[in-house]
């Protein structure tokens, strides 16, 4: 019997029209952005570059080859590729040379750039047939997603490296790691995408730490002699595929023929002084940059995409980690790997996520079918079963006890809703319009219900207004906006502070959980004398006012007077990268990250303590004697009985961390970390202190709806409201 049947007919018609629909979208959007994309950095260098290869094709000059390369940092085979597609056009005045901090050229020649762009989104349309061939879905999300099509319709040098490591992943994967046809497959296209931009041979590393890892988990329980042994049975396909690779580059890279060593060198050692040039210092962008131009679409050139989902795409990616780690382990390893490598690197272009959007994409359409469609199939089913099915009694008696109680519970409901709901509403008034402190008056007199009756009525138009222009406004009534300014907030800044808020919650939660943990744990071995005094030291932290903690820190890491650099000369001393970057704190997004995680650290872990203190005493002792009898070593014993255990009882007290995270504000009031270091909270009182309270406003209506779903969502994961039976 065959345990994989072939699709029936109609399935077949309707991957194939799938398939078709979705390279079509790829090329037309692509083809769109050639058009109307305005030409951007590095555009009139990759151009020029193309232009002195097209001339030496038409001369013959083939030995030229060897000698060109302008902006010999990056290989020549993208630039070369264009070069043969300008070949055949007539010549056109070769583009001055200009720095590569200049400003985007006003003007390059046509029809030479619109061809050269052509070329490029061809081959980014080619990439997303491949990605579409194994995932139709997962090749939707690549051709729709904006910072790919804009990066694989300019003149730029990601759209074949983008392609042919695309295909170096999937041959490998077909291969299953075995020396064949697509192994070899595999090595060639890596060896053209290193040859193309030295950023894209990331794929080979994901490829080698997947090899090493399936060989590992291949071995399992074995000895440490029989896991080298099949390591070594594994080695000679691993050094072909990695030798095939580096031939291929060398063949596909002219320009390193007449002195491989030298100029290799000097184009690769470029790059680790160019991350220290004026132009990165510049930008300042901090350690997470990535993760912001991953989680939102393309913010210039409005008009130019048909849609705008990258932030979705990416948070489906992240619904999708663990079925896709399930299907392939490859594609999370693929993603794991070059995302490290960005955060890493000090240069954070936008145009460096290339590589890593196809592991986005396939990781996006695994938690589209498992987290979404899956449960909407699962719920519509039993709205569909329990529609043919009479109430139960059970329910039935349910709810005429509820319509009994209603009575006690209703006064209740009234003062919660006065006290929290009404506060809520008056705020998401004051977001619809544009009251500030010139018309406060007409705002608390009933302008704010005024403005927004009628503009939910239609009575008004609604205003059309800058979110974040910070003139005054002369005009002393309050005016209906709508909801243009909660969408514009996320859309122009909200994105990327909404990163740094996860970040920061997730980091700063995550380190006095395992401070707070790890000290209750400690103080909870019954070898420990003076527990109790212990405990009270530590809670201190908790006792000191936050204000007042903050400045304490500030003090400490003070750049000019601190007790951090009393006595030092860390900026002028060599061997201490740390301590320089910590000095100028106040300036360097990434060091003063580092010290607001030592503040927020130190002013939250008591809590986490005392309640991970508490949850450690109801554990019965009886649990870990048996592990210990079954030979359960003490990390085996916290991993499978403790954490476990101890997560429900901790749950309440990481969600008010998680709150207090979120909502920092004393801690950023007063070290003044720059920007975009903030947190919602902060940012709102800078604009209140302003007088643009509807800014203020959109801010908190924004931060209430995303704690509401973070309170859900980690109520959900932490299993908190099902109870403890153990307790």
């Amino acid at each position: 019997m065959n345990e994989h049947p072939h699709p029936s007919r109609p399935s077949r018609w309707l991957w194939i029209a799938t398939f078709v629909a979705v390279v079509t979208i790829a090329l037309g959007l692509r083809l769109r952005a050639v058009d109307r994309l305005p030409i951007d950095y590095d555009e009139d260098d990759y151009l020029l570059a193309a232009q002195q290869y097209a001339t030496a094709i038409r001369d013959g000059d083939w030995t030229a080859l060897t000698q060109l390369n302008y902006r010999p940092e990056h290989p020549p085979l993208n630039k070369l590729v264009y070069g043969l597609a300008l070949a055949v056009l007539p010549p056109a005045e070769e583009i001055p040379d200009r720095p590569t901090s200049a400003e985007p050229a006003s003007s390059l020649p046509e029809p030479h750039l619109q061809v050269a762009r052509a070329v490029a989104a061809v081959a980014g349309t080619l990439q997303v047939l491949v990605v579409a061939l194994l995932d139709p879905l997962a090749g939707l999300f690549l051709a729709i997603h904006t910072f790919t099509i804009k990066y694989t319709s300019q003149v730029m040098l990601e759209a074949l490296p983008a392609l042919t490591s695309t295909v170096a992943v999937l041959a490998y994967a077909r291969s299953r790691g075995k020396w064949n046809g697509w192994l070899a497959l595999s090595a060639i296209a890596l060896g053209l995408a290193a040859s193309s931009k030295y950023l894209f041979a990331t794929a080979g590393m994901a490829i080698v730490v997947h090899w090493l890892w399936a060989a590992a988990n291949q071995a399992g329980e074995e000895s440490l002699r029989k896991r080298l042994r099949l390591v070594a049975r594994l080695a000679p396909a691993l050094l072909a595929w990695g030798l095939l690779a580096v031939a291929v580059f060398a063949l596909a890279d002219p320009y390193l023929w007449p002195a491989p060593v030298e100029r290799l060198r000097d184009s690769v050692l470029f790059h680790g002084v160019y991350t220290q040039s004026d132009t990165v210092q510049r930008a300042n962008y901090p350690l997470w940059q990535p993760l912001v131009w991953i989680f939102q679409s393309v913010p210039w050139h409005p008009g130019v995409f048909v849609v705008a989902l990258d932030a979705l795409i990416a948070l489906l990616a992240v619904l999708g980690l663990k079925p896709t780690w399930r299907k392939n382990p490859l594609y999370v390893i693929w993603l794991a790997v070059a995302l490290a490598f960005l955060l890493v690197w000090p240069t954070k272009w936008p145009q460096y996520i290339l590589i890593l959007t196809v592991p986005l994409s396939l990781a996006a359409a695994d938690g589209w079918r498992a987290r979404i469609w899956a449960p909407l199939k699962t719920w519509a089913g039993h709205v569909r079963a329990d529609g043919l099915r009479r109430p139960h009694l059970a329910s039935r008696i349910q709810r005429r006890e509820g319509r009994r109680a209603l009575p006690w519970l209703l006064p209740g409901a009234i003062v919660l809703a006065l006290i929290t709901f009404f506060p809520l509403i008056y705020q998401l008034g004051i977001a619809l319009t544009d009251f500030n402190a010139i018309s406060i008056r007409d705002g608390i007199n009933g302008g704010i219900w005024r403005e927004v009756r009628e503009g939910l009525t239609g009575q008004v138009e609604p205003l059309e207004i800058d979110l974040f222009s910070f003139s005054r406004s002369s005009v002393k009534e309050v005016r209906y906006v709508g909801p243009r300014p909660l969408l514009q907030f996320f859309g122009d800044v909200g994105s990327g502070l909404l990163i740094f808020e996860i970040l920061w919650t997730s980091l700063s939660v995550g380190l006095q959980t395992a401070l707070g943990v790890g000290i209750a744990w400690i103080l909870h071995q019954r070898a420990v004398r003076f527990r109790g005094w212990w405990r009270t030291l530590f809670i201190l932290p908790w006792a000191i006012p936050e204000f007042v903690g903050a400045l304490v820190w500030m003090q400490i890491f003070d750049p000019r007077y601190g007790w951090f650099f009393l006595g030092t000369s860390f900026p002028d001393t060599p061997g201490y990268p740390l301590a320089q970057r910590l000095s100028v704190w106040q300036e360097d997004p990434t060091a003063a990250f580092v010290v607001l995680l030592i503040a927020g650290t130190w002013l939250g872990f008591p809590l986490i303590m005392l309640a991970a203190s508490a949850g450690l005493k109801m554990i019965p002792h009886e649990v870990y004697d048996a592990a210990a009898i079954d030979g359960a070593s003490s990390w085996q014993q916290f991993r499978r009985i403790t954490w476990p255990l101890l997560l429900p009882l901790l749950a309440p007290a990481l969600i008010i961390r998680g709150i207090f995270g979120f909502n920092q504000f004393y801690l950023f009031y007063v070290l003044n970390p720059p920007w975009p270091l903030s947190t919602f909270a902060s940012l709102s009182f800078f604009i209140f202190d302003f007088g643009k309270y509807h800014i203020s406003a959109v801010i908190n209506v924004f931060t209430v709806v995303l704690l509401v779903f973070f309170v859900l969502w980690f109520n959900r994961l932490s299993q908190a409201g099902e109870g403890v039976t153990y307790a």
